[in-house]
């Protein structure tokens, strides 16, 4: 699969993934000490739906689009929307933050953000597309690498976001290693893992992988709006997260049937576990 994130940004994947990292955000700050982020394949950091890339496949418009103007959606979604409208100042859905432009809109000036891209014409998008600020990093770097070299944080405590673009056919299960890995470093950071729908047991495998790692609380969230297939195009994603933020369970409940509903395409539906 080769997920090139200008594509697809701001589509089903995106608004599960960005809803539950906001929620992840706002638990961290709920102490006063300061956390670090690591994103471990940050993308370009900004979107616009009038780019070649958005007008050739706008999977935005079955996506943020169908709940840009909702009326009173679920709490995760309303936050979600709230943070997005951020960078439409004028109302008109034109622009989407991936998720460190997202991250920067949450951390404090204690806290840090290290955002990893590869590739250099992202990365230096990333670079124009972030504030130039004493906490926010860009490195142009692996982020399979990064993992061993940036954590633990200094701070201590602190969030590793991990959404490879799985353009090589083994990455659900280098990403299930890494995390593995990463953990002997940082036990007690939250992880959010996000994955591509494609086979519930290729998914449960990867899982089982990291469970059996570590005794560490985890929580799985699937979210499909028509019937998920091992090829064509993707129509349901996953999060999976170790040490998830108190309350996230219970949001996600209460999301996950309302968006199930509202991006619908056929045969949609979710799972919680």
């Amino acid at each position: 699969m080769n997920y090139r994130h200008a594509f697809h940004a701001a589509n089903h994947a995106d608004v599960l993934k960005h809803a539950v990292l906001l929620y992840c955000l706002d638990s961290l700050k709920r102490k006063d000490t300061p956390f670090a982020v690591l994103d471990t394949h940050a993308g370009r950091g900004l979107y616009d739906f009038t780019g070649s890339e958005a007008e050739r496949s706008p999977e935005w418009r079955d996506g943020i689009a169908r709940l840009w103007d909702w009326p009173a959606p679920p709490p995760l979604i309303a936050r979600y929307l709230e943070a997005v409208r951020g960078f439409n100042a004028d109302g008109a859905l034109r622009m989407y933050p991936g998720s460190p432009a997202l991250v920067t809109t949450s951390i404090r000036e204690q806290d840090v953000l290290m955002a990893c891209e590869l590739h250099p014409e992202d990365a230096g998008a990333l670079r124009r597309a972030l504030p130039r600020a004493p906490n926010v990093h860009v490195h142009e770097r692996n982020g399979w690498e990064a993992l061993g070299a940036l954590l633990p944080p200094a701070q201590r405590r602190g969030l590793v976001l991990i959404d490879p673009p799985y353009e090589a056919p083994d990455e659900l299960e280098t990403s299930a290693a890494a995390i593995r890995a990463a953990m002997k470093r940082f036990s007690h950071g939250m992880y959010l893992w996000w994955r591509p729908l494609k086979s519930s047991a290729a998914l449960d495998a990867a899982d089982d992988e990291v469970r059996t790692f570590s005794d560490r609380e985890t929580l799985r969230a699937d979210l499909w709006v028509a019937t998920p297939q091992r090829e064509g195009k993707l129509v349901g994603s996953s999060v999976f997260l170790v040490n998830p933020p108190y309350g996230l369970k219970d949001a996600l409940g209460e999301a996950l049937p309302f968006l199930a509903d509202a991006l619908t395409k056929g045969q949609s539906g979710w799972r919680l576990t």
